[in-house]
């Protein structure tokens, strides 16, 4: 797993993977909200969601900067729900 936190310590986000071996990335804010999104792309590289994670903790709107980074690379998410 990697992870990573936001400047002021209050975005969390990292990734794993599940029991069945799907790439999942966790965001929580302040302990308060928790979200965990399945990479839907096979064959992700950990290089590229690192990067994407580090990128998007140093943006206010951190799950959104998430998305559109993962999105320009052609990687989509899905939300567990």
């Amino acid at each position: 797993m990697m992870f990573a936190y936001s400047e002021d310590g209050q975005h969390f986000l990292g990734f794993r993977t599940n029991a069945v071996g799907k790439m999942q990335i966790v965001y929580d804010y302040e302990g308060k909200m928790h979200r965990i999104y399945d990479v839907e792309t096979p064959n992700v590289k950990t290089k590229v969601i690192s990067t994407a994670i580090t990128n998007a903790v140093k943006h206010r709107m951190v799950v959104p900067t998430l998305f559109a980074t993962l999105s320009s690379q052609n990687i989509s998410l899905k939300e567990l729900v």
